[in-house]
């Protein structure tokens, strides 16, 4: 399938509007206050109420969709991506709001703490401490889904092994979006033409969440770890950006500790192309498909059935992937415009 006009008109955005703000030239306030306009041009959806809240004191946001009556059975705990330097619960509304609408669960999203100001494991430490508040809340562990993209996406991880550290009991399920899972930065893809990220940035954000702790601590780098045990994951990634090799060597590395993973890599997408749901085809058609995993495995016996991100016309298809070691048919919500995936064997 070739790219969408669409997808072609916001890759050019991305480098000319937000990419420039991505460099250590610029200090975080600056990088904060440029990415937090430009994102203000995505795409929100119709149909979700967005409040603010809190989890054990971490201010956050909550999305719902506006129909839906009476208390959530599900939640979802969205980490948002950003470097560990950037990003904001505003910032991804393009995602949560419409997971809100494909899950039927209530995304929680919270304004954890950023790097230089508050190093690792604060971060982590918020993460956990939201997750401990659902638990709290009366929310099942098996009705909890965890996602996050890019940072948002390692803090996920993390998160997860966390939890395994201090016994309390995983998520249902964990969905992520191009996972920056490897803060050693060591074997980053040789892709020359990111639309988003550059190496130097990327390392910016390491050494000022990590502050002179070591970037192979399983807790900042989850790839570094032992990840039996954990959770059905899903991963989403793009062949054209920096941190792809991160999701083909996560995916690897849960299927060879005996976890349930589904990967799907995007041919000729940038990283966090997701963002752009409701703008580009290809962005929207992702988020179903993430929406339509959290689903399947958080909601309650008979409420399985997706929903739609109200973005279009959508039908089911299956995908194959691999999961320990056996072919696993995957139900797909999915626009009826093929969608073209590079799917890895690992």
């Amino acid at each position: 399938m070739s790219e969408s006009i669409l997808a072609k008109v916001a890759r050019v955005a991305v480098r000319v509007c937000l990419k420039p703000a991505l460099r250590p030239e610029f200090s975080c306030a600056v990088q904060r206050r440029w990415a937090d306009v430009a994102t203000r041009t995505l795409s929100v959806p119709f149909g979700v109420r967005f409040s603010r809240s809190s989890l054990a004191g971490v201010p956050t946001e909550v999305a719902r969709r506006k129909a839906d009556g009476g208390e959530a059975t599900s939640a979802l705990l969205f980490l948002h991506g950003g470097g560990f330097l950037i990003g904001s619960p505003r910032s991804h509304r393009s995602i949560t709001g419409r997971l809100a609408k494909l899950t039927g669960a209530e995304v929680f999203v919270p304004d954890y703490r950023l790097a230089p100001e508050h190093p690792f494991p604060a971060a982590l430490d918020d993460a956990l401490a939201c997750y401990r508040a659902l638990l709290d809340k009366g929310y099942p562990p098996e009705r909890i889904a965890v996602a996050g993209d890019s940072a948002g996406g390692g803090l996920a991880l993390s998160l997860c092994l966390r939890l395994r550290a201090v016994s309390v009991p995983q998520p249902g399920c964990v969905a992520l979006i191009s996972p920056w899972a490897d803060l050693t930065l060591t074997r980053l893809a040789p892709i020359a033409n990111d639309a988003l990220l550059r190496p130097a940035w990327l390392a910016q954000g390491a050494a000022a969440y990590l502050r002179g702790r070591s970037a192979e601590d399983p807790l900042a780098s989850p790839l570094a770890g032992d990840l039996a045990g954990l959770p059905p994951v899903m991963i989403e990634s793009a062949s054209e950006e920096i941190l792809r090799d991160d999701s083909r060597r996560l995916a690897g590395e849960l299927e060879a500790c005996d976890v349930q993973v589904v990967h799907m890599e995007f041919p000729r997408m940038w990283h966090d192309f997701q963002l752009y749901a409701g703008i580009v085809p290809e962005a929207t058609r992702a988020i179903e498909e993430l929406g339509r995993f959290i689903r399947g495995k958080i909601a309650p016996v008979g409420r399985d059935r997706p929903q739609s991100s109200g973005d279009g016309e959508a039908h089911s298809v299956r995908l194959s992937a691999r999961v320990k070691g056996c072919d696993l048919a995957v139900e797909s919500h999915l626009y009826r415009q093929p969608l073209e995936l590079e799917r890895w064997s690992h």
